[in-house]
């Protein structure tokens, strides 16, 4: 909470965004608070509607699979990549890519 003072204009940034990459070390132990802490922060500032793909870096070292994990609906809620391997990135690429169809993309036209 510290870092909230001196990033505050940054995130009132947040509250005007379309989506969110909220981007977790999920080799780390606190992970599950630190995603808990972003939350409380992002409810805070009014943020907590905005849309978030969660994107679970480091993968390989937790021994998961890269790829897309979605919801009851279909709707990507995270992605598994590995930034160092890059593993995973194309995965995410192709999340954007099906939330912000551009005209001509074949995710606009199915």
């Amino acid at each position: 909470h510290d870092l909230i003072a001196a990033f505050r204009a940054t995130l009132k940034e947040a509250v005007d965004a379309d989506l969110l990459l909220h981007v977790v070390d999920t080799a780390h132990a606190g992970r599950d608070e630190q995603i808990e802490a972003v939350d409380a922060v992002l409810a805070e500032i009014g943020a907590e509607q905005v849309a978030r793909i969660l994107v679970r870096n480091k993968c390989d070292s937790d021994g998961c699979e890269p790829g897309v994990e979605r919801d009851e609906y279909g709707k990507i809620r995270a992605v598994r990549l590995s930034a160092l391997t890059g593993a995973g990135v194309p995965e995410l690429r192709a999340a954007l890519v099906e939330r912000f169809p551009r005209p001509g993309d074949r995710a606009a036209t199915a």
